[in-house]
Order: C-alpha cells, then sequence, then structure tokens
C-alpha cells in the first residue's frame, strides 16, 4: 500500500521520486552487505555450522588408516638375536550398507549448512534492517521535535514584541517560554535516542554505512508490499530459510540414526602384517605376511542404548520440525495481521496527513495575527504532532511486519533485501 502522506517534519520525496527510491534502498541494502561482512557474530555462528557440518562429515567416515612398526629385542648392549621387526598397515572400513548411509548423511550435512548458512544470513540482515528502521524512525521524531521547536521559537519572539508593546501580560510570555524549554528538552533526548539507534546500527554493519534520512520510512513503505492471499503466502512458508534450515535439521538426523543403527557395534577393520624373523642357533630366517579381519558382533547393550539414543533423536528432529512449521505459520498470521493493521491507520491518517501542511500555515498565522490564543497554538501544534507521530509509528510496525514476511518467505519483492542474503532460487 502507499500511502503518499505529507508532513511538516518528514521530506517528501515526490519532487524526485525515482532518484530518492534508489538512494534510499541503495543506503539500506548496502548497511545489509556490510552486515553480511562486518557483523562478527555471524561469521561466528556460521564457523559453528561449519564446525557442526564437519562433525557430521566425521561421524559417517569409519576412520582413518594406520601404519604400525614393531621392533623387539632392544637393550643397551643392542637388540637380541632372536628380534624380530613388525609392520602392520591397517583401516577400518563402512560395509556396503554403511557406505550408503554414511554418503547420506554427508550429503544431508552438505545441504543443512547451505540452508542454516543461509538462515544466519537473513537473521542478520534482518537485524540490521530492523534497527536501521528504528534509527529512521527516531530520525523522523527527531526532525518533527525539531520543526515544532522552530516554530515555538517564532511564536515566543512574537509573544516578548508583543509584550513590550503591552499587548499581553507577562504570563502569557512565561507559559510560552515553559512550553519553548519543554520543547528544547524532547529535542534533546530524541537527539540521544538517534546516537543510540546509530550506535547499534554501527554494531552490525561498522562505520561509515549508518546514512539514514528524513523520508526514508515513506519511501520504503512506497515501495515494499504486503502480500495480499494469506493462504497462498503460508503456503509458501516451506520455502523460506527458516523452515528450510529446520527440514534440514531433521533430515539430518534422519540419516544420523540410521547410520548409528548401522555401526552401533562398531565398524570393520582390516589389517596387513609383515613379520621380519631373524636366523637363530642354526635356523634360517625368514618373511611373513599375515591378513587380519576385524568383524564387530552384534551383542552387548551398548548398541542398542546408541540405537535408542539416536532414534530419540531423530524423533526429537520431527518433532522440532513441526513446531517449527506451526512457529512459522503463527508468526506470518502475526505479521499479516500487524501489516493489515498499521496500513489501516495510515489510511486513517492519510486525509489529516493531506491537510497537514495547510493546516499548520493557517495555525501559524491565525497566532501570528492574534486570533487565537497561545493556548489554542499549543493545543493545535499538539494534535497536529500527535497524527504525524502516529504516522511515524505506523509506517514504522507497517515496514517491520513486511520485513517479517520477507523473511520467512524468504522473499525479496515484500521488502527490499540484499542479494547475499538469500539463494538465488528464491
Amino acid at each position: 500500500m502507499m500511502v503518499a502522506a505529507v508532513s511538516v517534519a518528514t521530506v517528501s520525496a515526490a519532487a524526485e521520486p525515482g532518484s530518492a527510491v534508489t538512494d534510499t534502498v541503495d543506503r539500506l541494502t548496502e548497511a545489509q552487505r556490510r552486515a553480511l561482512v562486518e557483523f562478527p557474530g555471524l561469521r561466528a555462528e556460521r564457523a559453528r555450522l561449519a564446525a557442526d557440518a564437519a562433525g557430521r562429515r566425521l561421524d559417517a567416515t569409519a576412520g582413518a588408516p594406520y601404519f604400525q612398526l614393531q621392533t623387539e629385542g632392544l637393550s643397551g648392549s643392542g637388540r637380541q638375536p632372536n628380534a624380530t621387526d613388525t609392520l602392520r598397515v591397517g583401516s577400518p572400513f563402512n560395509f556396503p550398507g554403511q557406505i550408503s548411509k554414511a554418503r547420506s548423511v554427508v550429503r544431508s550435512a552438505d545441504a543443512w549448512l547451505d540452508s542454516a548458512d543461509e538462515a544466519a544470513a537473513i537473521a542478520a540482515v534482518a537485524e540490521v534492517t530492523r534497527r536501521w528502521i528504528d534509527l529512521a524512525a527516531a530520525v523522523e521524531l527527531e526532525a518533527l521535535s525539531r520543526a515544532r521547536l522552530e516554530r515555538l521559537d517564532t511564536a515566543l519572539n512574537l509573544q516578548e514584541a508583543r509584550y513590550q508593546l503591552g499587548e499581553i501580560a507577562g504570563t502569557e510570555v512565561r507559559q510560552l517560554d515553559l512550553e519553548h524549554v519543554s520543547q528544547s528538552s524532547r529535542v534533546a533526548a530524541l537527539r540521544s535516542d538517534v546516537e543510540r539507534a546509530r550506535a547499534a546500527v554501527r554494531e552490525l554493519c561498522g562505520a561509515g554505512v549508518v546514512d539514514v534520512r528524513s523520508g526514508d520510512l515513506e519511501i520504503l513503505t512506497s515501495v515494499s508490499t504486503t502480500p495480499e492471499e494469506a493462504a497462498r503466502s503460508l503456503d509458501e512458508l516451506a520455502g523460506g530459510p527458516i523452515l528450510r534450515r529446520a527440514e534440514g535439521q531433521a533430515e539430518l538426523e534422519r540419516r544420523t540414526a540410521q547410520l548409528v543403527s548401522a555401526t552401533a557395534w562398531g565398524r570393520a577393520g582390516i589389517d596387513l602384517e609383515w613379520e621380519r624373523i631373524p636366523s637363530f642357533a642354526g635356523q634360517p630366517g625368514f618373511d611373513a605376511l599375515g591378513v587380519q579381519l576385524t568383524l564387530p558382533l552384534p551383542l552387548g547393550a551398548a548398541g542398542h542404548r546408541q540405537r535408542e539414543q539416536a532414534r530419540a533423536r531423530a524423533d526429537a528432529a520431527d518433532a522440532a520440525l513441526e513446531l517449527a512449521a506451526r512457529q512459522v505459520v503463527l508468526s506470518a498470521e502475526e505479521a499479516l495481521a500487524a501489516a493489515r493493521g498499521a496500513s489501516d491507520r495510515l489510511s486513517a491518517l492519510e486525509p489529516a496527513l493531506d491537510s497537514l501542511s495547510e493546516n499548520d500555515h493557517v495555525l501559524g498565522e491565525q497566532f501570528r495575527l492574534g486570533a487565537i490564543s497561545y493556548l489554542a497554538y499549543i493545543d493545535g501544534l499538539n494534535r497536529f504532532d500527535r497524527i504525524v507521530e502516529e504516522a511515524i509509528d505506523a509506517r514504522r510496525s507497517l515496514l517491520l511486519a513486511r520485513l517479517d514476511l520477507a523473511v520467512l518467505l524468504g522473499d525479496r519483492s515484500v521488502f527490499p533485501l540484499t542479494e547475499g542474503s538469500l539463494d538465488e532460487e528464491n
């Protein structure tokens, strides 16, 4: 929904819509791209995911081959005449049935890592975008407060001039001066809010890219969308990064359980041995070759316990997948409701916003000409500012809801997201 609202505290994008829109989107996506590179938390999460996937691949291997050299009969005076030398080379291995299950674990680990890495990236992008939107709202509120302070400056100067001419009492000047002091304090507080919000964005994407301006909220509202068909959108949630990660995790646990069941009592191993027997007491020496095959026996409680543990983990992953699906559906429904509520708020505010500049000008002229008192003037300013504040809050809520929907659906058409945060297939 596009809301063409004009306020005294925001810069309208109507003059140059194309360039203004492009500039806003470029500044936002640049912050998103920097977060993908600069945020240490994302790098740590990706490293942890890679380590987890590597551990699953390691579990799928039978083990490393080994080399063993054994020399006997060593003493301080030299080797004993009957000392032997033995060389062994061996390796554990998977049976054919175990090989296929091990390969399935490796493929599942690779697929899970891709989906988990994408989910981590989109989470970082979503977080920096939320902070960027909060910063944009803080910038808008500060601009609104500063504009109000400027109008109060003008009104206070006018009242002081009237007081000097004896047209009004000093109490009226004092009351307006108190309002001016209160507004100055609010401007300082809002300026502090802006700096805190700016620092929060810098934490994720570093310094030098936090460029947020008045009017960005309105522009982002115009370039983002709310999915019209809730049922169709919810059906598409399965292709979003959150559910794909949960599905990948469940599939990996199922494949791991199958492999553990096949290798619960251990893996087979084969050894090749060469032994050198020296000549001794007139008996000639000789070389001997041998082969050793080790086969695990499906006996003992340890194997059964491993199988039980693997099955329980697979069941837990399936339940977690079902829970994740329900949570994603709930989150999408909540985001849709929030987006529609915010859109309805903007629709209700739009008539007042369209005439706000004109009404603000009329109010100022009435006060300048003495047609209304300072109390009526302050009350009018308060009413106008509340409308603008409501619009800022509604746009912020709408953008946050659309951002949540874009993340859940993995769809850039809902909200501007940098390409590096989603697979090209989405």
